[in-house]
């Protein structure tokens, strides 16, 4: 009994690989066939209602916007939308000013006069 090793010398000078006879003269023609018919397909119409869409979308947005700055960010000199909840007040805004200014002051003389003895002990605490 013979036994046969592989050897990857006695394979290296031939191919493995053979292509049959007149394969390649035909191959073009045969892969031609074989596809399938090119079809364009049909474009389809845009109507109006796709071409104003995008138009609509953006003009919502800006309404949207624009009722956000109106009720959310107002600003104090401007009149309150009729029907709306204010606090109105006869004082105008520059006796207003100084109304506050002066309470604030009231407020800030009677904090001290409360607080005077109480600072006081205790810092005189730190002195004994």
């Amino acid at each position: 009994m013979k036994i046969e090793r592989n050897n990857l010398d006695d394979l290296k000078n031939k191919n493995p690989f053979k292509v049959p006879e007149g394969y390649m003269q035909n191959l073009t023609s045969q892969v031609m066939d074989s596809l399938p018919e090119k079809v364009v397909p049909e474009a389809r119409k845009v109507s109006l209602m796709d071409r104003m869409r995008p138009w609509m979308y953006m003009a919502a947005m800006f309404a949207g916007l624009g009722l956000f700055f109106r009720f959310f960010v107002t600003t104090p000199e401007s009149e309150p939308p009729a029907g709306s909840v204010y606090a109105v007040s006869d004082i105008p805004a520059n006796n207003f000013r100084e109304m506050m200014e002066q309470e604030n002051e009231d407020y800030l003389e009677f904090i001290e006069s409360q607080y005077e003895g109480v600072l006081l002990a205790e810092e005189w605490k730190y002195f004994d």
